[in-house]
């Protein structure tokens, strides 16, 4: 690997889920490895594209013990498939790089080197690195100087400093090669005899181990949402925005409609949140601009400021949500919200001179636009 890793063009991507999110990457333009744990109990995820676009994806293969799973994509991505690495020729003070998206920032990379190929941790081999590790680097590659995958990143010991590990690519190889010649839709790998278990029984069919750790009826079995899931994604259905591709962890939504970031989030235990950052202040018009902004014709969002960013926000109290969750009324000012933030952060831009928040895409949409 030569100095610098141009990270952009690698096939890694970050992977959302009603849980939180994670890291993975191509083994094929339409397979992308990840850890178990990033997407369990889900079969549903969504991989976003460098653009900001997700497309869906479908878990096809997870092994609990190893952590491991197989998400097969809707549509082929683009990106530098990843080869994992053959043989035995990891060695201490080796060079790495483990490439991710650590607690939800862009793509980036952390070095650091092999602290033991061979570690022992309860009763399985990692392999062990002092590159930094954190959430959301989770599922993503480790790589050699040859950038190929030599593990795959699955945690770090909380109680201590530059103590990270990684699911050794012998492992993944093995993992995947069995995938290759499964046939049903979805199956977990029994933690004693590596047998697909493809139904939530008690005992395995292959050993007979009792398989009831594993809960499996939460893995093959959609559990019902919670309140707050439905009130919000029925809400996101009537806006025609596919609530499976807007998940980001629990109780906790993003997505961008047209060029607008849209977040949804519970602040407390009593509120549910909408918000939506869109533009930056600028030096002129503000007069105009905070009188449009105080405006009760906005009712019944509303406008503040987060430093020099103007959010637009929208606030359900909880006794709202469990009393009308799923009705049209409210659906209807899920809705309207979501297409006033596309609205308003044009008009704040062009109207207001205001410069588009860092986490728009109006610059990047017209860019896009330019060069069609």
């Amino acid at each position: 690997m030569s100095t610098t890793l141009d990270i952009e063009s690698l096939g890694v991507f970050q992977v959302f889920t009603g849980g939180g999110t994670g890291s993975g990457f191509l083994i094929d333009n339409r397979l992308l490895v990840t850890n178990c744990h990033v997407v369990a109990p889900f079969q549903k995820v969504a991989v976003e594209r460098r653009d900001k676009q997700r497309i869906a994806g479908t878990v096809r293969r997870i092994s609990p013990k190893r952590d491991l799973a197989i998400v097969e994509l809707s549509v082929p991505l683009e990106g530098e498939l990843l080869v994992l690495a053959q043989g035995e020729g990891l060695g201490a003070k080796q060079t790495v790089h483990i490439v991710g998206f650590p607690v939800g920032l862009p793509l980036s990379v952390t070095e650091g080197v092999i602290s033991n190929p061979k570690q022992q941790l309860d009763g399985q081999q990692f392999v062990q690195t002092d590159a930094a590790i954190n959430p959301g680097n989770s599922g993503g590659p480790i790589l050699d100087e040859r950038k190929q995958v030599v593990a795959v990143t699955t945690c770090k010991l909380s109680s201590a400093d530059m103590v990270g590990f990684g699911i050794p690519a012998s492992d993944v190889l093995q993992f995947v090669e069995a995938f290759r010649g499964q046939t049903a839709p979805f199956g977990v790998v029994c933690p004693s005899c590596d047998d697909l278990l493809v139904s939530a029984e008690r005992y395995c069919n292959g050993c007979g181990s009792d398989l009831e750790s594993l809960e499996l009826e939460t893995l093959f079995d959609p559990q019902p949402d919670h309140p707050i899931v439905s009130f919000v994604e029925n809400g996101l259905a009537k806006a025609n925005i596919d609530p499976l591709l807007a998940r980001h962890g629990e109780h906790n939504w993003s997505f961008h409609s047209g060029s607008a970031p849209i977040k949804i989030w519970c602040c407390c235990s009593e509120h549910l949140c909408f918000s939506s950052p869109l533009a930056e202040v600028g030096k002129q018009k503000l007069g105009d601009l905070f009188r449009f902004l105080l405006s009760d014709e906005h009712a019944p969002f509303s406008f503040d400021l987060a430093e020099s960013t103007i959010r637009m926000n929208l606030t359900f109290h909880m006794s709202d949500v469990f009393a009308h969750a799923g009705t049209d009324e409210v659906a209807g000012w899920i809705a309207k919200f979501i297409a006033s933030a596309d609205k308003f952060d044009n008009v704040l831009v062009d109207t207001y001179g205001c410069a588009p928040a860092q986490e728009t895409q109006v610059t990047f949409l017209k860019e896009q636009s330019g060069r069609q």
